[in-house]
């Protein structure tokens, strides 16, 4: 028998395997338009969650109390994580927009794009919900102080490493759509 022990080390690998593997289902231009979508969901989510914030302050605090609807940063944090996820859906299914490349890939590239796609993409989405889960603003550097994080931190190499480098999983994305853009096109 497998004895298999539960951690933040064991959920990030298999969020990214999940999303690598996805990424090969659904090929390299649409891995591009997921990860687009991703940034446009981080924006969207993110200004959103900020007039909540700014909405519920106040008198709307004892409004949602008397309602028994308790409010505080968790409830915003959960919001953004469930609204990023519904942006990145809506916009990958509904937008209209096809990701295409004057010049197509070979076979073998297409397949490695495709890898690091998946890659970047698990990077992006995990380093966001960090983000949203510790109630910080994106690439905010006192993200590490969030006692959310630093308790999921504390046994897991790889969180460290995920909240640490917000900033590279954050932009990696942006960097391999100019790359490919810049070799692939005209």
């Amino acid at each position: 028998m497998v004895n298999l022990t539960l951690s933040w080390d064991l959920f990030i690998v298999v969020f990214f395997a999940i999303i690598v593997s996805y990424s090969f289902i659904i090929g390299q231009h649409q891995s591009m338009k997921v990860i687009i979508a991703s940034y446009i969901g981080i924006i969207a989510t993110q200004g959103i969650g900020n007039v909540l914030a700014r909405l519920m302050g106040g008198d709307s605090q004892a409004i949602l109390a008397s309602v028994g609807i308790p409010f505080d940063m968790t409830l915003i944090s959960l919001a953004k994580i469930f609204l990023f996820a519904v942006c990145i859906i809506i916009f990958v299914i509904r937008s209209g927009i096809e990701v295409t490349f004057d010049k197509e890939a070979g076979k073998i590239l297409s397949i490695v794009y495709t890898g690091l796609f998946g890659f970047a993409t698990a990077g992006l989405i995990v380093s966001t919900i960090l983000t949203y889960a510790s109630g910080a603003g994106i690439l905010d550097s006192s993200i590490i102080a969030s006692s959310t994080l630093t308790t999921m931190a504390k046994g897991s190499r790889l969180m460290q490493l995920m909240i640490l480098n917000q900033d590279i999983w954050f932009t990696l994305p942006a960097f391999l759509i100019i790359a490919t853009g810049l070799v692939h096109n005209d």
